[in-house]
């Protein structure tokens, strides 16, 4: 079970990075992806456009390695010691999404 206050926390701290990093229209982005996986994940009967849901999977995946080649590695390290609800959560949608196909 994803607690979604923790979730809401961890999207907080990775759209600070991400804006730190790559900018704020890169952080609302990432915020617009996760929210629309969120949607999804909510409501199973939107898995109908599941290129739409995997797209945005891929968009946070993206932000996520890119985050990791501009910053220090132990920063990056700290980063998903950070937000492993995000994670569990992306690892989920990828199951559901393959229980799909």
């Amino acid at each position: 079970m994803i607690n979604l206050e923790v979730l809401r926390l961890e999207l907080n701290y990775l759209q600070q990075v991400v804006n730190r990093t790559l900018g704020n229209m890169d952080a609302w982005k990432l915020g617009k992806a996760i929210t629309v996986l969120v949607t999804c994940f909510l409501n199973p009967t939107t898995y109908d456009s599941l290129s739409l849901s995997l797209s945005h999977l891929q968009a946070v995946e993206q932000y996520l390695n890119q985050i990791q080649q501009e910053v220090e590695p132990c920063e990056y390290k700290r980063l998903l010691n950070n937000i492993p609800t995000i994670g569990n959560f992306l690892e989920k949608i990828k199951f559901e999404i393959s229980k799909c196909y």
